[in-house]
């Protein structure tokens, strides 16, 4: 049979048992009826779970139960093992009266149990809720070997039952009068005679204190293990779900205290340990059994308080958390009303105050649906955890709709089935807190982050004006004490420069924004250069400073070159500066090589102060140094050793240090690199940057606010060879565009009346400009330089600039002017070298074969710096990749070694899949410094055909 019909047939079969139990449930119901089609395994037990549950917790019974008929109840024929039994049905029932064992008897009448008293009569008249009676009832058992048990619910007020005879339990001390009873609730276990098959049951009721009199939950009879088992997993489950909701009312209580300013955490907090009291001070009482000397008089006003009170803070949590979805009138009328009847529960008597909880529970089902509503409006509207709490106030809604049907004795819902409904509940609006604390927490960062780039603004751009103006400075003839105070301020500008670059970098790196370059490098030369940075420093203090370099390490690696200066800066000049005697070793050693990567380990020891074990741990930690005279000896911030673990690990890699106090440290970091391609053809080493003039004054438009920086920027600029002009805003560099021609712009992006975004948008896009335009700011965050690139910016250039940082630039984007060709004599050829000596060397010296390499070269140059455009308006890096691929032969013939450096990069970039976005910048100063070529080789062949 086929695994399918075989499931079937079981469900078949649990359906045919549970709806014979079920008949009064569904009188008209069949099994052909539960399941009329064939459906897949899964689907089927999906179906059948649901309807078993949901009839399971309407009714709480698995089984048809048995009724008493004029006072006897005939259980026989039950097996006690499979069920409990309650004992509901026609009772003997006494008004009026509290009948002992053993009287005589005295009229009666037979009234339904459980039931309450005004919806019984006596003689055909109508009753009070005030008043006492009792009931009767003769239970018929079967022969047994297990013991059995009562459990006796509380009632309306008070009662004392009888088991054949003797009494057995009691609630409070049922009285015909008002001044003799004694009211009080709990629920009780009774452990029933082992050999008796007969019980006669005699339960005297009193009330004069409630609204309600009489009856209204059924006493069981079962197994004594399983009522047991029963009491103690509810009890348990009603504990853990008291302790749930104290705990999440401390917590968000907790986290109110802290900010004082999340009313919606403070309302939840105060609602959860508002509402913990009805878990355990109603239904079962849990409460009441672990402390039996409550008096009823305070845990009826807490049972009714706390009901009030938690659906007022409720209405006040809901207005708090989506203000502007719930009507403020609704709100404000629903709270007070709340409110209202808690002051009820103080001021009036239980008989008055118990009276008003009916209308109460009316209230509070309408207000729920309207929670309901303003939740779904919320979730609409797209609120921060609306969903959550839409579902969780709808499990509510369910949670109460079962309370309420058990309090009007429609039902008995399973315990299990109300403990996760709750459980849910609470769960579901924590999140929704949670929710609103994680944006408020994204808000406080994007604040931070805009802080951070208005402060590196604010303390950048005077830093710009010292540093500049003391660079300057040493230009000029100056006695040897003003030399060296220049040198002072200059120092101290740098110090403090470091300082704001690394509270930047730290605020880049927890933005996540920081981002690493993949660019080709040579190692031994970025660490022969730090070397020469620190030898100075090491020289001064007589210190030694050896590096030593694998030889087995490929000579160029792909991967970003800054950060590992940064880190290595760092660890270096740390060691340098905590070392008095001795010296620092660098060893940079390989760790493990495949095909594509190697792992370099880097070993920084000193023989300095050393640190003890116990400061180990924390040395990584920012703002975080051996011991506060560390600081006031030795200087800095703490923050460079969180920075190089954060940077190492942003590169994969990782860092760890051994120290012994007194003998020195030893820094260790790993961090792998892939191999570039072509890796011996890339040229390490950079030209030289001097003081003077380039060869080539260039015409430059500086944009700029600020005065000081206007002065800097504009004597720097001289100092180069530059004439230059000045526009204080965006709008006047745009008039200045349309008047004159320059060759280059240095734009700030703070300005008044029109920006260095908007500006560089309309010279690109009204005026239709290329001329490169250099982003020129203090703002110094990782997102700063793709919205210059996207305004259509073609490089950045932080404040406090250097000036070979400027003049590297100004070669970069404009390396020779228009009017300025080079000529045939290498000695004024541009940085590039423009010469076709190698063109006649391949050659052989023949002209005439080498011009008509220079006109195809000139035919086919345009062609493909077209299609290189198309490619990047295409998204095509397959194409651009072969395109400069075929121009790099032709590029090296000319002498165009920036052009053929600037290929390799490209070509590295594109084997590493580096998106194209990133590689577009690169790619259009590739194109400009070609395009710019190409009059310069025209008028190389026209020299050549002349001569």
């Amino acid at each position: 049979m086929h695994p399918d019909v075989k499931k079937q047939g079981r469900f078949l079969s649990i359906a045919r048992k549970y709806y014979n139990g079920k008949k009064k449930i569904f009188p008209t119901c069949s099994v052909s009826n539960l399941i009329p089609i064939r459906v897949s395994g899964l689907r089927q037990k999906a179906l059948m779970l649901v309807m078993l549950l949901s009839t399971s917790v309407l009714t709480g019974q698995a089984q048809q139960q048995p009724i008493a008929h004029q006072g006897i109840l005939d259980l026989r024929s039950i097996h006690f093992s499979q069920q409990n039994i309650d004992l509901r049905g026609q009772w003997k029932w006494y008004w009026n009266q509290l009948r002992f064992p053993n009287e005589p008897e005295a009229p009666f009448e037979y009234v339904t149990f459980p039931q309450l008293w005004t919806s019984s009569t006596w003689h055909k008249a109508a009753l009070a809720n005030q008043g006492f009676a009792t009931y009767g009832l003769t239970v018929l058992l079967p022969p047994r070997s297990d013991s059995l048990m009562l459990e006796v619910p509380d009632q309306y007020t008070s009662y004392r039952l009888f088991v054949n005879g003797r009494r057995v339990a009691q609630d409070g001390s049922p009285a015909s009068t008002k001044a003799a009873t004694i009211p009080y609730w709990s629920t009780q276990l009774i452990r029933l005679p082992a050999l008796s098959d007969t019980l006669q049951l005699l339960l005297q009721i009193a009330n004069f204190q409630h609204a309600k009199g009489g009856s209204a939950k059924a006493i069981r009879v079962g197994e004594a293990k399983r009522l047991e088992a029963e009491r103690a997993t509810d009890g348990a489950l009603n504990l853990f779900l008291t302790g749930c909701l104290v705990m999440t009312g401390l917590f968000f209580l907790g986290l109110f205290g802290f900010s004082r300013t999340d009313w919606p955490m403070f309302y939840f907090g105060l609602f959860s340990l508002i509402y913990s009291y009805r878990i355990v001070g109603t239904d079962q009482y849990v409460l009441h059994t672990l402390l039996p000397y409550l008096p009823w008089g305070l845990t009826i006003r807490l049972e009714y308080g706390s009901l009030y009170l938690a659906v007022a803070v409720f209405v006040l949590y809901t207005q708090s958390l989506y203000p502007k979805d719930t009507h403020p009138l609704i709100t404000r009328a629903m709270s007070w009303v709340c409110f209202a009847f808690s002051v009820t529960v103080l001021v009036l008597p239980p008989m008055l105050f118990t009276w008003l909880m009916e209308p109460f529970l009316g209230l509070m089902i309408a207000y729920i649906g309207y929670a309901l509503y303003v939740y779904w409006i919320a979730a609409r509207r797209h609120r921060p955890g609306a969903r959550y709490a839409l579902m969780s106030t709808g499990l509510l809604l369910i949670v109460f709709g079962l309370i309420l049907s058990q309090y009007f004795g429609l039902s008995t819902p399973i315990k299990i089935s109300l403990f996760f409904g709750y459980l849910s509940f609470f769960f579901l609006q924590s999140l929704v807190l949670l929710f609103r604390f994680d944006l408020a927490l994204t808000q406080a960062r994007l604040t931070e982050k805009q802080f951070l780039a208005n402060m590196s603004h604010e303390i950048r751009t005077p830093l710009n004006a010292i540093l500049g103006f003391s660079d300057l400075l040493h230009t000029t003839a100056l006695t040897q004490e003003q030399q060296e105070f220049v040198s002072y301020i200059g120092t101290a500008g740098k110090n403090l420069l470091t300082i704001v670059n690394d509270i930047l970098d730290i605020a880049k790196i927890e933005s996540g924004m920081f981002t690493l370059e993949i660019i080709p490098f040579s190692l031994p030369s970025l660490v022969d250069s730090i070397r020469t940075m620190l030898h100075t420093a090491a020289s001064d203090k007589k210190l030694s400073l050896t590096v030593a370099v694998d030889p087995g390490i490929p000579p160029i690696l792909l991967g970003d070159p800054t950060r590992l200066t940064q880190i290595l800066l760092n660890l270096m000049s740390n060691a340098i500066k905590f070392t008095q005697q001795g010296g620092v070793q660098v060893r940079i050693e390989k760790s493990q090589q495949t095909l594509t990567t190697v792992r370099v380990r880097f070993i920084i020891q000193d023989t300095g102060i050393g640190m003890s074990a116990d400061e180990l741990p924390y040395i990584f930690e920012r703002f975080r140094q051996a011991n506060d005279s560390t600081t006031r000896q030795y200087g800095g911030t703490g923050l460079g050793l969180s920075i190089v673990r954060s940077l190492t690990k942003l590169q994969g890699g990782w860092v760890k240090v051994n120290s012994t106090l007194g003998k020195g440290s030893c820094f260790t970091l790993e961090i792998p690199y892939k191999f570039a391609p072509d890796s011996a053809s890339l040229s390490a080493s950079n030209p030289s940057l001097t003081w003077g003039a380039t060869g080539h004054s260039l015409n430059i438009l500086v944009v700029e606010d600020n005065l000081m920086n206007q002065r800097l920027a504009l004597g720097v600029l001289a100092r180069l060879g530059h004439t230059a002009q000045l526009a204080e805003n965006g709008q006047q560099a745009i008039d200045r565009l349309g008047e004159t021609t320059f060759d280059l712009i240095l734009m700030d992006i703070q300005m008044p009346i029109m920006d260095g975004y908007m500006a560089t948008r309309q010279i690109r896009t009204v005026l239709g400009s290329q001329t490169p335009i250099i982003a020129m700011t203090a703002h110094a965050l990782a997102s700063e330089r793709e919205q210059c690139l996207q305004a259509g910016m073609n490089d950045f250039l932080p404040k406090p600039f250097q000036s070979a940082d400027l003049q590297q630039l100004l070669r970069k984007y404009v390396p020779f002017s228009a009017s300025e060709a080079p000529s045939l004599d290498s000695s004024s050829a541009s940085e590039s070298q423009l010469s076709i000596d190698l063109l006649l060397d391949v050659t052989g010296g023949d002209k005439e074969f080498a011009l008509e390499m220079v006109d195809l070269f000139l035919t086919q140059t345009p062609v493909q710096i077209e299609q290189i455009r198309q490619a990047i308006a295409a998204h095509d890096p397959l194409t651009i990749s072969r395109v400069i691929h075929t121009q790099k032969a032709a590029i090296s013939l000319f002498g165009l070694s920036e052009e053929s450096r600037q290929i390799q990069a490209l070509e590295s970039q594109l084997a590493a899949d580096t998106s194209l976005p990133d590689i577009v910048p690169l790619l259009e100063r590739y194109l400009r410094a070609i395009e710019a070529a190409l009059p310069a080789i025209r008028q190389l062949s026209s020299t050549l055909m002349n001569s």
